[in-house]
């Protein structure tokens, strides 16, 4: 059986679009997951809309430029 704690925090996967490198995010209380790849220091915020649906916010941080195009 599940524990409220385990339920919380599991890992999901993801690669980053920027460089490629595969993350590991953590989902919260409310649903969303948030990354930051060490790598090149995106920071993105996947969030749950609905089963069709879902968010990511991508953040580059200041004085880096995205890498893809």
């Amino acid at each position: 059986m599940k524990t409220n704690y385990e339920e919380l925090w599991t890992t999901v996967p993801m690669y980053c679009p920027n460089c490629g490198t595969i993350n590991d995010g953590y989902r919260n209380s409310e649903g969303k997951i948030k990354y930051e790849c060490p790598r090149c220091g995106l920071v993105m915020v996947r969030t749950y809309k609905n089963r069709r649906h879902d968010l990511l916010e991508i953040t580059i941080p200041e004085g880096m430029a995205r890498l893809r195009g």
